[in-house]
């Protein structure tokens, strides 16, 4: 660890954003890596909640960390967007009306791929008022039978809320994740101390076959509809087995270099706008092999953007963080 960063976490998280930049090019690997993209970031999010005794502080948290960076890259977007409609002809007046109603009902058509973030929001306070363990638990089960029912009834008498996708529902599929790395918080100085590297090198390999085998198996993902494929265990272990192999190869990465820290820390905002730096390359080249290269420069783009957002936009950074304590 440097400067109170766990290492792995930040090479993780690294990891993870470049596939989610690279998922979001459409074009290698990308059902491979939706079987576990966003299951490693709830999972990790997990593992860093902790309980706040101090309620003011919790919610303190929430709005510079989580809420106020997602309402600020919500707009971006939608100028940016609204620009390009502008443009060619097709931009309404009202679609600032609709735009706010559906960030007011935390839907993935205000907020894009920062929907995780309105979900990540919500698992947070379930787990700082929820006081019993055992009820938790219950509630894993719960979300497991919601979901299901969900992408197997009929959902046109459904407020239009929640027939269309939805950072509130999208909680059935994230809460088995994140509820699992709050599990693995408990074991937190155990898995700081793995570093036996025949065994790391194992565990990537066999995560790397079970993900293979529930990509085969289980169909596409799409976690934004809360939508698990065809097989909720599937599901779940094809998740679970993603993480595991990120984890493996960022323990082997070890020391992280200030330039991943730097990507880690910025990582809500890579994931907030980087479908603009996406739309950018889309404007010169079609979708090939290449875009693993993309993803990687898009990553790289970001780096002095992070840095000057912390240094003098520390809102949409979520930097306060620093002020009212780490998370």
């Amino acid at each position: 660890m440097r400067e109170n960063r766990i290492e792995w976490i930040d090479w993780m998280k690294t990891f993870g954003i470049y596939l989610v930049v690279l998922g979001h090019f459409y074009s290698v690997g990308e059902k491979f890596i939706y079987v576990f993209h966003v299951p490693l970031f709830f999972v990790i999010s997990g593992f860093l909640n902790k309980k706040e005794i101090d309620g003011q502080l919790f919610w303190k948290k929430q709005w510079y960390n989580l809420a106020a960076p997602m309402l600020i890259m919500a707009v971006i977007n939608f100028v940016y967007h609204s620009i390009l409609q502008f443009l060619n002809g097709s931009f309404s007046p009202a679609d600032a009306y609709w735009f706010v109603r559906n960030v007011a009902f935390g839907m993935v058509s205000g907020f894009d791929s920062l929907w995780f973030v309105f979900t990540l929001m919500l698992l947070k306070i379930i787990f700082q008022y929820c006081l019993s363990r055992k009820f938790l638990g219950s509630l894993a089960l719960l979300m497991m039978v919601l979901a299901y029912v969900y992408n197997h009834s009929d959902l046109s008498g459904l407020p239009f809320f929640l027939k269309e996708p939805n950072a509130v529902v999208d909680l059935c599929t994230a809460y088995p994740f994140f509820s699992f790395g709050v599990l693995l918080r408990n074991f937190k100085q155990i898995i700081n101390a793995l570093n036996n590297k025949i065994l790391l090198i194992a565990a990537f390999v066999f995560g790397l076959l079970v993900v293979a085998l529930c990509c085969t198996y289980n169909g596409y993902i799409g976690m934004y509809r809360c939508n698990y494929g065809g097989n909720f265990i599937l599901f779940l272990v094809g998740g679970v087995a993603g993480t595991l192999m990120i984890w493996a190869i960022s323990v082997l990465f070890g020391y992280a270099p200030k330039v991943i820290a730097i990507i880690s820390r910025g990582t809500i905002i890579i994931l907030g706008l980087q479908k603009i730096l996406i739309d950018l390359v889309w404007a010169f080249v079609a979708p090939s092999v290449l875009d693993v290269v993309f993803a990687a420069l898009i990553l790289i783009m970001f780096i002095p953007f992070v840095i000057a957002t912390e240094n003098y936009f520390p809102l949409m950074a979520g930097k306060y963080r620093i002020k009212i304590g780490n998370s």
